[in-house]
């Protein structure tokens, strides 16, 4: 999703936002049921792969169309409305797993070489989405503000006049605006997709000059802190609820040092590993070091943690949908990035399970909304023409950050509990600062047209 970003904004500035987002979402439905038949690993993680090049172009266009195809009254609180949907997703995930992976299926198939089993059919369902995506894309037009841009004003019209029918359930031609004024001037580029091409890297030039340079690297940085902050916490936290249990159900009742006192989380982290650790040592002299794969245990309090989490979501992002058009973006994110900070910091304290529980959902959310409010400041701040490319490369950014936090957990942690929640914690109150550096979005009479 890293390696293509630039170029998929590039792809949805040049040939407009539905129709990426179709063959995007047909083609990743497509490389998500393949990864069910893989028959090793390589071949898995190639998939995988490919999947990710793939989804990095409609996930980046979806985004600027839900911008384009909402007035401003509506913008900030359609954004939040698709968080709801996020957080509704990362419910079904965790049940669906709950509900499948336990399962003891094994079916083969071509002679032994493919095995059906329970995480194959896991996949498949995860698959079914994407078809439903590229199906519900059916009943929605381009992006009016696109066709502008590329001087089909017929089109848009049209495309007006049929959100203004559905939304009143007038007839289209009652519709009261009969012209539209060129946002942008663009030259029109030639017909072979080269030329096109040639155009679109022309048209994206603006995005690396100043002032834009300057806001894109603001925001960016934004973005990277958030979604390192918050998938960092998101993606380790099921292993760290696993390593609770696991010390519950195996060290708690033999411990000494705690003496009948509620163990706080680090310890409990910290004796797990140790444990985990002699393990691994113990087994692999014994087994004269051979490595023995042994199946995890899949504990459903687990699979209800990360339930919880993501009901959590549902809530945060359906307040924040009211509060967004109350106390405004900029106010939104400072206080969401400074409670997330303070959470993340308590929790080396939390001692009971639903404390701990407790304070990581509402980590999550908080820098969740905090990182999905950054696109309602890019669509601020970046006319349509640039609009796409600045989500592909400000995701670019978030996923990057993804990446290095999830590398540095548990490197952190091997040192000390405490240091990777000192990281998070202050990487959250960094981004709270850059939100107040952020400009303040131009009055529509302060607006020059631009020129492209």
């Amino acid at each position: 999703m890293i390696s293509t970003a630039f170029f998929w904004g590039c792809m949805a500035d040049t040939f407009g936002r539905r129709k990426l987002m179709f063959y995007g979402y047909l083609v990743t439905g497509l490389l998500s049921l393949a990864t069910c038949f893989s028959h090793s690993s390589s071949l898995l993680i190639l998939f995988k792969f490919f999947d990710g090049v793939i989804i990095s172009g409609p996930y980046a266009a979806l985004m600027s169309y839900l911008a384009e195809i909402h007035d401003e009254v509506h913008r900030s609180r359609s954004y939040m409305w698709l968080g709801v949907f996020f957080s509704l997703g990362n419910i079904f995930l965790p049940c669906v797993a709950w509900l499948i992976l336990p399962q003891k299926w094994d079916i083969t198939f071509f002679n032994q070489t493919i095995n059906i089993n329970s995480w194959r059919v896991f996949l498949a369902i995860c698959s079914l989405p994407e078809f439903l995506a590229c199906a519900a894309i059916f009943a929605f037009p381009e992006s009016p503000r696109f066709l502008i841009l590329k001087g089909r004003h017929d089109e848009a019209m049209n495309v007006f006049k049929k959100i203004y029918s559905l939304n009143t359930g007038k007839d289209p031609d009652t519709y009261p605006i009969k012209s539209l004024e060129n946002e942008y001037s663009v030259k029109p580029s030639e017909e072979c997709i080269q030329d096109k091409l040639c155009s679109s890297f022309r048209q994206m030039k603006p995005l690396f000059l100043p002032p834009n340079i300057f806001k894109l690297i603001l925001i960016s940085t934004i973005q990277l802190g958030a979604t390192l902050g918050s998938n960092s916490l998101r993606l380790w936290m099921p292993q760290l609820f696993v390593m609770i249990e696991s010390y519950k159900r195996n060290l708690m009742k033999n411990d000494s040092h705690i003496s009948g006192v509620q163990p706080s989380f680090c310890y409990m982290l910290v004796q797990e590993e140790s444990y985990l650790n002699s393990t691994r040592y113990v087994n692999k002299m014994m087994n004269n070091d051979t490595f023995t794969c042994v199946p995890a245990e899949l504990n459903a309090q687990v699979f209800i943690n990360s339930i919880v989490i993501a009901v959590t979501g549902v809530i945060g992002y359906t307040l924040a949908g009211t509060l967004i058009s109350v106390i405004g973006k900029k106010k939104l994110m400072i206080s969401c990035f400074i409670i997330a900070a303070a959470c993340c910091g308590s929790l080396y304290w939390a001692e009971d399970t639903s404390g701990i529980l407790g304070l990581s959902s509402v980590f999550v959310a908080m820098s969740s909304i905090g990182g999905a409010t950054v696109i309602n400041v890019i669509v601020d701040n970046f006319p349509t023409c640039l609009r796409t490319m600045a989500v592909s490369i400000t995701m670019m950014m978030g996923r990057l950050g993804a990446v290095i936090g999830n590398l540095l957990f548990p490197v952190l942690f091997n040192l000390s509990c405490l240091e990777p929640f000192i990281m998070i914690g202050l990487i959250c109150f960094v981004c709270a600062f850059l939100v107040v550096m952020l400009p303040h979005k131009k009055k529509c009479n302060d607006k020059t047209k631009d020129i492209v």
